[in-house]
């Protein structure tokens, strides 16, 4: 059976990519800080807690689940901190945020495609933000914890260009988060305006280079990860966009 492991699991796209994996047939690891009853669907893959704030963290997991390696890993695990909104946040909080969206992910990637079984391929597709183009006096700090990221990911698609892996990025622009979600019905029934409308309204106004009306949906999604990962080792080093134009035309 072919296994996968999704970094960041625990709600949203990351519950929706591990849950329809294993629907898909894959025996599916998910990983988030959050008790498993607290997870949705975390009865349709094998949820184990992993809190990437804590490097002491990385040897645990690869200990309890790291061995025998995976045809597919993706690591969608991310913070937004307290620093959100705030243009000039504490080192500690910063700190605190580059170590979640960065740099631990960087060494468990870089641990567990080092353990890979020479005759396992693994497809590893990281999933970063379309914020890294249009980072403004709010978003920067953010911004750079997944621009950092990017750049890590290049070298771990260099470091492992011989080995029996692959390392793509998935560029996600604006996604139906249930809270982005929920804030879009509490301005629609506000203004008297349907969702759709205000959906249209947030995607002009947040970024002008969305040439996009509707939210990506996590299906989209779903099937960007499964694309790259079929390419194989073709898909070393690629970065695929998925994010209604928003470094506009030339990137």
């Amino acid at each position: 059976m072919k296994r996968a492991l999704v970094i960041g699991a625990s709600r949203s796209l990351g519950t929706h990519l591990a849950s329809n994996l294993a629907a898909n047939g894959w025996q599916v690891v998910g990983t988030g800080r959050r008790p498993a009853d607290e997870v949705p669907q975390a009865d349709t893959f094998d949820y184990v807690r992993l809190d990437l704030s804590k490097v002491s963290e990385v040897p645990r997991f690869m200990a309890e689940v790291g061995a025998g390696g995976y045809d597919l890993i993706v690591h969608n695990a991310v913070t937004y901190g307290s620093v959100q909104g705030n243009p000039l946040p504490g080192l500690d909080e910063l700190e605190a945020m580059f170590r979640v969206n960065t740099l631990v992910p960087y060494h468990l990637l870089h641990q567990l495609l080092s353990a890979q079984p020479a005759d396992r391929f693994c497809s590893c597709v990281v999933i970063n933000s379309d914020a890294i183009y249009h980072a403004n006096k709010n978003s920067a700090p953010y911004a750079a914890t997944k621009a950092a990221l990017r750049v890590l990911t290049t070298s771990l698609a260099d470091t492992f260009r011989s080995a029996p892996a692959s390392v793509a990025t998935l560029v996600l622009g604006p996604l139906p988060d249930p809270k982005k979600l929920e804030d879009f019905e509490k301005v629609s029934q506000r203004h008297g305006l349907s969702v759709d409308d205000v959906t249209r309204t947030y995607l002009r106004r947040s970024n002008p280079s969305y040439v996009i009306d509707r939210l990506i949906d996590f299906e989209s999604c779903y099937r960007s990860v499964e694309y790259l990962a079929g390419l194989g080792p073709a898909a070393n080093g690629t970065v695929c966009r998925l994010d209604g134009g928003s470094a506009g035309s030339l990137i």
